[in-house]
């Protein structure tokens, strides 16, 4: 039989909640670890495909000036949000890999849709004009490339949800 404590080298510790419950929480360390993983994974692949995207579109490539610059900071910020939202909507609910591909892609179409407006916004205030046929095609290959990111940010989010809950059961007791 299984012993269904948390581990003391585990992942997770027990703190006492607000109404004097024990309450289960990652630990510092791995809450740490959690974050760098998500904000890397997320700020990484969100800035190689901008990096990308950007190259298609226009037929140039970013340098490395623009990376470190305003575009590079906003865009990984702004994909470092998906696997991070990823990650509260489905912790240590025993998802399937396949939900967090599935929520996931319903993350990164909903960001798009945000940027798509807010474009659409300044295109119709700024210029008065509805954006060309152009416009159509690079919002596809946006969102194309979104459902491929959310592809990353699902199996990244779902190893490391994997990884912590196979850590906090304790081995089986070899003793009996």
């Amino acid at each position: 039989m299984t012993d269904q404590r948390i581990r003391d080298d585990g992942p997770t510790e027990l703190v006492e909640g607000a109404e004097g419950e024990l309450v289960e929480r990652l630990s510092g360390g791995t809450a740490t670890l959690l974050l760098v993983w998500l904000i890397g994974v997320g700020g990484l692949s969100t800035l190689l495909a901008g990096w990308f995207y950007f190259w298609i579109v226009t037929g140039e490539r970013l340098g490395v000036g623009a990376l470190f610059s305003g575009f590079g900071f906003y865009t990984a910020l702004a994909g470092a949000a998906g696997p991070c939202v990823l990650w509260l909507a489905g912790r240590a609910q025993g998802h399937t890999l396949g939900w967090f591909l599935a929520t996931g892609v319903k993350i990164a179409l909903v960001m798009v849709a945000i940027v798509l407006v807010v474009i659409l916004m300044a295109v119709l205030v700024l210029a008065g004009a509805l954006p060309g046929i152009g416009a159509v095609a690079a919002a596809g290959l946006m969102l194309g490339m979104a459902v491929g990111l959310a592809l990353v940010w699902g199996v990244a989010t779902w190893g490391a949800d994997r990884w912590i809950a196979r850590a906090r059961v304790p081995e089986p007791d070899q003793t009996s």
